[in-house]
């Protein structure tokens, strides 16, 4: 079975990405000749996709050779012989790609020595630039923000709470930082310091994927938030409360761990429950183990983090 992924992100519509992804899955051998794909309906429910996007792909692909469409039956993966196999078609392909990769990196003015350099750090992570960071925020958010941050650039980070650059508490870790990092939420502040001490501000973009995640499971199960900071609260606050009630009934919380009156009327009433990781030994240990808890290790977009590698790989 392909997983696919679709973004609407892209500059790509839904055709263009599913079309092009099962090529590239023909291409690979993950589709045989002979293997039966989907029923265009199949198809259309499991990616959430309108059912006339589907079979316009399809058709598309029977048109280029690539399918056979058999009324009654399905679509199949067509035979090849001869010139024009798909092992051949997938070597035509990639000789196609390093030509046009090869040319679009000589008119950046890239030899083919640093590009091929460029491109092992690109894939490998190997001789990149080590970042140091310092990340601004209220406390909890700066060190889950921080703590990302070292696992996924293998960066040396340092959180730092909006309380220390107040006065001059994190004077040294500011200056022998690369960037400074913060949420939009507190970015004017942040520049006042950054002018201070000539360093560049990164905005932390957070990931989509905890909120979409979150508002999921609250239209049909009572859902809450523990956190550790009640500063941590305002982002949250506003998206849940302003999204969240007006499209369900079930029941909501965000609380922070101190309250304890809060903190029990959730773990007996919640169906699920997102802690902060600085809170999750405290939960565990207080929960029932039939009640379903989740945490995140990835609280930070896509976007921010390929910036970030473009300065390691680049800057």
């Amino acid at each position: 079975m392909i997983k696919f992924n679709l973004d609407k992100k892209v500059g790509l519509n839904f055709y263009d990405q599913i079309k092009g992804q099962l090529v590239s899955a023909i291409y690979c051998g993950k589709i045989e000749e002979g293997d039966r794909l989907p029923s265009i309906r199949e198809l259309a429910e499991d990616l959430d996709v309108n059912y006339k996007t589907i079979r316009k792909v399809y058709l598309r692909l029977a048109h280029e050779k690539y399918i056979e469409i058999v009324k009654g039956s399905g679509a199949f993966l067509q035979k090849r012989s001869g010139k024009n196999t798909y092992e051949q078609m997938r070597r035509r392909a990639i000789y196609k790609l390093l030509g046009e990769v090869s040319q679009k990196a000589e008119n950046l003015g890239l030899s083919p020595q640093k590009f091929v350099r460029l491109l092992e750090g690109y894939s490998s992570g190997a001789n990149l630039r080590k970042l140091h960071l310092a990340v601004i925020d209220h406390e909890e958010e700066a060190f889950i923000f921080s703590r990302e941050l070292k696992l996924r650039l293998g960066a040396d980070v340092s959180p730092v709470s909006l309380s220390q650059i107040q006065g001059n508490g994190a004077a040294g870790l500011l200056k022998n930082s690369d960037y400074l990092l913060t949420t939009s939420w507190h970015m004017e502040e942040v520049n006042e310091v950054a002018e201070r001490y000539g360093k560049t501000v990164v905005e932390i973009k957070p990931s989509h994927q905890i909120y979409t995640e979150i508002l999921s499971a609250a239209r049909d199960r009572n859902v809450a938030i523990v956190i550790q900071d009640e500063h941590t609260m305002h982002a949250s606050w506003e998206i849940f409360m302003n999204i969240y009630y007006p499209s369900t009934e079930k029941k909501f919380w965000i609380a922070p761990i101190h309250r304890e009156d809060l903190v029990e009327k959730i773990i007996q009433e919640a169906d699920l429950i997102f802690v902060s990781p600085m809170c999750w030994d405290e939960m565990r240990k207080r929960t029932p183990t039939e009640k379903e808890l989740k945490t995140y290790d990835n609280f930070i977009s896509q976007e921010t983090i390929d910036h970030l590698k473009e300065l390691q790989l680049l800057g």
